[in-house]
């Protein structure tokens, strides 16, 4: 079995709004998402909704509302998520963002995200949310960003202190950490300016990551898009330790929303470390789908 933590869906009824759009996706219906998964065995995705002003149309991507009717046309192959600004209900770190939640999760919403909100992960408003994901058990896809301003995401300084703090502070939330500024601390060498990069070449140091892992039992990582993928291919050998070690904690995703003539890189970096036997069949299963099943309870 294999479930995808990370998809989008554009604009359904408005298909040609996203060819419209720099971005370079293009059109991916839910139609387009379902044939998709057929062509590679995707057995379930978790369809995240952007709604965050920073990445709002952007990318031509459904927000909560669509994301919800979308997925009810294939509800054993699609699970929806919902995402929650922290600055909205009136803009308030004490606004009652549980109503909301409550709400989503009756709807059938399993987890929160993708959260692109440009603050810092130490703000108050985010801890609000934080409390109120903790409380109704909902985990938290992450998108993370090294500074305010020009890109969107949780804003963190490098070796990632305040997502420390938040994990401490919050130990009934679910961190689910995505994107280069998150999977770039695998690197102990890692250097300011290339925190939003994909570097490459070897890592001869372990970065804060690593012991963020270890330490914390909830924080989880998503491996989805390039950068994922390349924190876990620059340097091959480092890559498998780090999933052989961390194989509770990590779950397969693509973020790729078009429709894809070859294979998704992520999924055969993980058929190659399975048939050359770097990886177990159970952490092969516990990445592809268990550990979403754990969280998630689907």
């Amino acid at each position: 079995m294999i479930i995808d933590i990370h998809q989008h869906i554009t604009y359904a009824k408005y298909p040609e709004f996203a060819k419209l759009l720099p971005t370079g996706h293009g059109s991916f219906t839910v139609k387009d998402l379902i044939k998709d998964m057929d062509k590679w065995g995707i057995d379930k995705s978790a369809v995240l909704p952007l709604s965050n002003p920073e990445n709002l149309d952007i990318f031509g991507v459904a927000g909560n509302q669509e994301v919800l009717t979308e997925c009810k046309k294939y509800p054993d192959r699609l699970i929806p998520f919902c995402c929650i600004d922290p600055r909205g209900m009136l803009h308030s770190p004490k606004a009652d963002l549980g109503v909301l939640l409550k709400a989503f999760k009756k709807l059938g919403c399993k987890g929160i995200g993708e959260m692109c909100a440009n603050l810092k992960i130490t703000d108050p408003l985010y801890k609000n949310l934080f409390h109120h994901a903790g409380e109704q058990k909902m985990p938290i896809v992450f998108h993370f960003s090294p500074k305010k301003g020009g890109l969107y995401g949780v804003i963190d300084k490098p070796g990632l202190p305040g997502l420390e703090e938040v994990l401490k502070e919050f130990p009934k939330t679910i961190f689910i950490g995505h994107a280069p500024t998150f999977w770039n601390e695998i690197d102990g060498n890692l250097k300011s300016s290339q925190r939003e990069s994909y570097p490459s070449g070897p890592i001869t140091k372990k970065g804060s990551l690593w012991k963020l892992m270890e330490k914390y039992d909830n924080l989880y990582g998503d491996f989805s898009a390039g950068s994922g993928h390349n924190a876990l291919t620059r340097d091959k050998a480092k890559g498998i330790e780090f999933l052989k070690k961390f194989n509770k904690k990590i779950c397969y995703g693509t973020d790729l929303f078009f429709t894809k003539k070859e294979e998704p890189p992520h999924l055969t970096m993980m058929k190659e470390a399975l048939a050359n036997k770097q990886l177990s069949k159970k952490e092969f299963d516990n990445i592809m789908f268990k550990n979403f099943k754990r969280l998630f309870k689907v």
